[in-house]
């Protein structure tokens, strides 16, 4: 069995520089869904960025997953790099 590449979903805020997990362990189509049912919500400044994923993540919980965060400080591509502020039911 083959597996999918898996996807973080992250909520960035350019202007604060900040970023929060949305979701991981996420397929390519989950990430499309999300972003297509999010996006319409989102308030002005904000975005949201898919990062792929180099193995599952363990954590049940993204807004708290230690390995997502450290995926997005090695590759998110963002200059300067993104501070992490959880933002529960914030993002959704």
């Amino acid at each position: 069995m083959i597996e999918q590449p898996l996807n973080i979903v992250i909520l960035y805020h350019a202007a604060e520089n900040e970023y929060s997990v949305s979701a991981h362990n996420q397929t390519a189509e989950d990430a499309q869904k999300l972003l297509a049912e999010w996006s319409q919500h989102l308030q002005p400044g904000f975005s949201l960025v898919v990062l792929s994923q180099e193995k599952p993540h363990k954590s049940t919980d993204a807004a708290t997953c230690r390995a997502c965060r450290e995926t997005v400080r090695r590759s998110s591509g963002l200059t300067p790099r993104p501070i992490f502020r959880r933002r529960r039911n914030y993002d959704r």
